[in-house]
C-alpha cells in the first residue's frame, strides 16, 4: 500500500512539474513574441522634428552620400529620395538597415550611435513623406501672398478658386513630398504632365482653339480652354494640331524668387490638403488664397 501511495504521489508530482515547465515555456514564448512585436513597432523617438531632420541631413552627407548622392538622389546606391521600398519600411526596419547594412547587397554596416541613426532615419523619412506630414520652415501666409502676386491662380486651382490650365493644388501636399514641391516650381521639366499639354488646334473654318489637351486620339481631341470651357473637336473638322514643346509652367522662378520667397511658397503649398494637419509643432494655415 505504501509503495502504491508513493507511486501515486510521484506520478502526481511529475504531472505538476510538467505543467509548471509547460507554463514557463508558454510564458517565455509569449514574452519573446511580445518583445519581437515591440521591436517591430519601435518608433523613431525623434519623430519628424526639424532639428533632427537637419542633423540627419548632415550625418547622411558624411556617412551615406558617397553612394547615395548628397541629396539621396542615387548614385552607386539606389535613389532614397523617392523610394517606395523605404516608405514601406517601419522605423525599426529602417534603423536596422542602417545599423546592420545589407549583407551581400553591397551596403556596409554603420555602427553609429543610436541617436545618429535615428537622425538619418528622420531625414530619409522627410524625403519620402507627404509634405503635409513634415514640418516645413517658412511663413505660409507670406507664401500665400506670393502665390497671389505671382498669379499662380491664373493656371492653378485651390479649393475651387483659380484657373484650369495647371493641376489642381487643393490636395497637393498629400501627394507630393517637400522635395517634389520644390522641383515642380524650379524644374517643371521639358515634358508636360499627362492631361496638361498645351495645344493649339486650327479648324478648317479658320477658328483657333487654344488650351490644354485633355484627350487626344485618331478620332478627336478634347481641349480645355483657360475659361474652363471644354471643346470636343472631331478630327475631320481639324486643319492642324500644334502641341507645345514644353510644359506651360514657367521655368524662370529660380531667378524671380529669392530663397526666402521660395521657402515661404513651399510652406504655403505644404498646407494645401483636405486632410487634417497633424504636425504637432505647426499650426495649419488657411487653404484660402486672399
Amino acid at each position: 500500500m505504501r509503495r502504491l501511495l508513493s507511486s501515486t504521489y510521484n506520478v502526481g508530482n511529475c504531472r505538476f512539474v510538467m505543467r509548471f515547465i509547460f507554463g514557463l515555456t508558454l510564458c517565455a514564448f509569449v514574452c519573446l513574441g511580445q518583445a519581437d512585436q515591440d521591436a517591430h513597432a519601435r518608433k523613431n523617438p525623434l519623430g519628424m522634428q526639424p532639428a533632427a531632420i537637419d542633423a540627419g541631413r548632415g550625418q547622411f552627407v558624411n556617412a551615406c552620400a558617397a553612394c547615395h548622392g548628397a541629396n539621396a538622389e542615387g548614385g552607386r546606391g539606389p535613389n532614397l529620395a523617392e523610394s517606395g521600398r523605404l516608405r514601406r519600411m517601419t522605423d525599426d526596419q529602417l534603423f536596422n538597415t542602417v545599423r546592420r547594412g545589407i549583407p551581400g547587397g553591397g551596403m556596409p554596416a554603420f555602427p553609429l550611435p543610436d541617436n545618429t541613426i535615428w537622425q538619418i532615419a528622420a531625414f530619409l523619412r522627410s524625403l519620402n513623406t507627404p509634405a503635409f506630414l513634415v514640418p516645413v520652415a517658412g511663413d505660409a501666409r507670406a507664401g500665400s501672398e506670393l502665390y497671389r502676386k505671382a498669379q499662380c491662380g491664373s493656371c492653378h486651382m485651390i479649393g475651387g478658386q483659380g484657373g484650369f490650365l495647371g493641376p489642381d493644388l487643393t490636395d497637393i501636399a498629400a501627394s507630393r513630398t517637400v522635395k517634389q514641391l520644390r522641383e515642380a516650381i524650379l524644374k517643371p521639366g521639358d515634358k508636360p504632365l499627362d492631361g496638361f499639354a498645351g495645344v493649339t488646334v486650327t479648324l478648317k473654318s479658320g477658328e483657333r482653339v487654344t488650351g490644354i489637351a485633355k484627350n487626344y486620339s485618331d478620332y478627336s481631341v478634347d481641349v480645355l480652354k483657360a475659361d474652363g470651357s471644354l471643346h470636343l473637336l472631331d478630327i475631320s473638322n481639324i486643319e492642324n494640331i500644334q502641341f507645345a514643346a514644353k510644359s506651360l509652367m514657367p521655368d524662370t522662378y529660380t531667378h524671380l524668387f529669392s530663397s526666402e520667397d521660395l521657402q515661404n511658397l513651399i510652406a504655403f503649398l505644404s498646407r494645401q490638403t483636405v486632410r487634417p494637419d497633424t504636425r504637432p509643432d505647426q499650426k495649419a494655415a488657411s487653404q484660402e488664397v486672399h
